[in-house]
Parts: C-alpha cells; structure tokens; sequence
C-alpha cells in the first residue's frame, strides 16, 4: 500500500438541505474540505493520470447516524455520506457532484 500526500483545494461551508431518500430531513450546517492527491510527492508512471480526491468535513444538525444521506447545497452540488458520530463527522459515499450531475474535482 502507498502512502499518498494530500493537499487542499477547495472549503465548502454553509447551509444546505439533508435528505433520506426523497425526504427531506433538515436543513444543516456543512463544513468540508476537498483534497486531493499532491502530485510532486508520486511517481506517476501513466500518460493521462488524474489525481485521486477525497472529502473530509463535519455536517451538523438533527441527522441519523449511519444512513445514508444526501446534503443539496444552495449552490446546487450535491453529496452522498453518512454521519460517523454525535460530532457530526462524515464519511463520504460518493463523489461532490455539480449542478448536471458530473464529479467536481
């Protein structure tokens, strides 16, 4: 197993709705940080290598721990994890997808 080295690039915070489901459960704080692998740390041995991302971050309000969520920005991105613990920490089921559906990186 390789060690990766991880670097920030983008801080989402604010309000969004939490769904389960279809059913809306509540509208939440969010705070994440997107990483993603940092390039000069690897040896990169493919032509067209795109860096692993990953998501890290807390979501707090009136949520069920370890079901599936789906939190909708106002911006419109769109994330599916679960809640770890009473702190609010997330574990992240999917990729940050925008507006049209597609990955953000």
């Amino acid at each position: 197993m390789r060690l990766m080295s991880w670097r920030p690039v983008r801080k989402l915070e604010g309000i969004a709705e939490v769904f389960l489901g279809t059913q809306l459960l509540d509208i939440a704080e969010y705070d994440l940080e997107l990483y993603e692998e940092d390039p000069e740390h690897h040896e990169q041995h493919v032509e067209h290598w795109a860096p692993d991302t990953k998501i890290e971050g807390t979501v707090s309000g009136k949520l069920p721990i370890r079901k599936t969520l789906r939190l909708v920005t106002e911006e419109g991105y769109s994330l599916s994890f679960h809640v770890r613990d009473s702190f609010g920490t997330v574990a992240i089921e999917g990729p940050l997808l925008d507006t049209a559906g597609k990955p953000v990186r």
